[in-house]
């Protein structure tokens, strides 16, 4: 029953090299959707009905929190594993004790210490990129190495995550096959349907693309609006359109307060133009917008960020409520969400719509927004991090194109009829 199973996987050469590798260690490096975690679920039940010379074989299945090991590894494994197999399941634990006497422990890593204390005959290290550096080091190999346990560690490889620049190094160190490291990796291209992989060439931009499909190793740190070229979105063709809605990303600094003005057209954004204040207040920043569009009769849209619901730049009233509040805006859609999306997220939103994996140019920019043009080729990430080197007035008009670009051009997951075949797991 736990044998591969090719009938449900889509055969790769490098899986089955895989399933038969002798090494104590393996490093996966493969694209997103392309079977490496089903298969590992497949090695971790499969040992369950081994013997070993102790009674209590023990074996895990890590991913980086709680609430991940509960949705990728505990569900799965629970329908994967014979009920014949199982004597206990400890749901609240999410320990499965079997007829063999061996035990299967699903963990999160969010807290390293869930894996010391026993002595380990195997296990897997799931989502490799996001798992803290010192995990398979400092916590899991002294627990693998009275028994001699062996690991996978498995995972998209990700420029960005705090256990990325570790996954590499391990990959690399397999790549060069010392006596117990082997590497492997494919790419989703050789096992997704075309359907799939032209969903994500449609919604990713190149970079994210090559990482999460192709398996590459993209370069971290540099440029994050790498996608934009001012030749291919810098344009005097973007017009202002009276019948159209007004659509406004707000960044609420106090200085510079920055805002970016635009039409959706379709499924394009043309950013028309923009407010760079300085030493101002949301209510003064109205003012400027009523003055130059005061007479605009295709609506207005607002979009920011959550903390605007209740940060204030003026005395009397958050800008969420200001802006609701004015009667010269009467009608305004105004949309803020309830949290803020991770800022790598609201980034690779506008880069795929600079320019997605397949060539499509969305998101164009009239030449007289000249800080948003500046922002965007200077923003940069702080050298092996994700997060913005911002400094000075950097990083705020960008900002306000971002709550835009995210909230209605946000990536998405692909629809039911595309996610079908991803469905097997990483």
């Amino acid at each position: 029953m736990l044998t591969l199973a090719w009938t449900q996987l889509r055969y790769h050469r490098a899986q089955s090299e895989l399933w038969r590798c002798p090494a104590r260690f393996v490093a996966v490096a493969a694209g997103r959707g392309s079977g490496k975690t089903e298969l590992a679920r497949r090695r971790i039940a499969r040992f369950l009905a081994i013997r070993k010379p102790w009674p209590d074989p023990m074996y895990f299945y890590a991913l980086p929190t709680v609430n991940q090991a509960k949705r990728v590894a505990w569900k799965p494994l629970l329908k994967l594993i014979p009920a014949e197999w199982i004597s206990k399941i400890n749901h609240s634990d999410m320990v499965i004790e079997t007829v063999y006497g061996s035990s299967l422990y699903v963990l999160g890593m969010d807290k390293p210490e869930r894996a010391e204390g026993v002595q380990w005959d195997g296990g897997i290290i799931d989502e490799s990129c996001d798992q803290k550096p010192s995990v398979f080091d400092l916590n899991l190999l002294p627990a693998l190495s009275w028994r001699n346990g062996w690991c996978w560690r498995i995972g998209v490889p990700k420029r960005y995550g705090i256990g990325a620049e570790n996954f590499k190094a391990f990959f690399e160190r397999g790549l060069k096959y010392s006596s117990d490291v082997q590497s492997f990796t494919w790419m989703s291209e050789e096992i997704l349907t075309p359907d799939q992989l032209a969903w994500a060439r449609e919604h990713l931009d190149a970079r994210d693309f090559n990482e999460q499909y192709r398996a590459t190793w993209e370069r971290a740190g540099g440029t994050i609006f790498y996608a934009f070229l001012q030749a291919d979105h810098v344009t005097d063709e973007v017009t202002y359109e009276p019948q159209m809605p007004l659509v406004i990303g707000s960044d609420f600094n106090v200085d510079p307060m920055c805002w970016v003005i635009g039409h959706i057209k379709g499924q394009e954004l043309h950013v028309w133009d923009e407010l760079f204040v300085r030493n101002t207040n949301t209510a003064e920043t109205l003012n400027i917008l009523y003055t130059k569009y005061g007479t605009h009769r295709g609506g207005f849209e607002f979009y920011g960020d959550a903390s605007s619901r209740a940060r204030k730049t003026s005395a009397a009233q958050s800008d969420y409520v200001q802006i609701r509040s004015d009667l010269r805006f009467t009608g305004a859609r105004v949309f803020y969400p309830q949290s803020n999306p991770a800022v790598v997220d609201r980034f690779a939103a506008c880069n795929a719509m600079f320019c997605s994996a397949s060539g499509v140019r969305r998101l164009f920019i009239h030449p007289r927004c000249v800080h948003l043009i500046r922002d965007l080729k200077a923003r940069e990430w702080k050298q092996g991090s994700r997060e913005p080197d911002d400094y000075g007035d950097v990083g705020h008009m960008t900002d306000a194109l971002g709550y835009v670009v995210h909230r209605r051009f946000p990536i998405k997951l692909p629809p039911p009829s595309v996610a079908a075949g991803v469905s097997l797991g990483g």
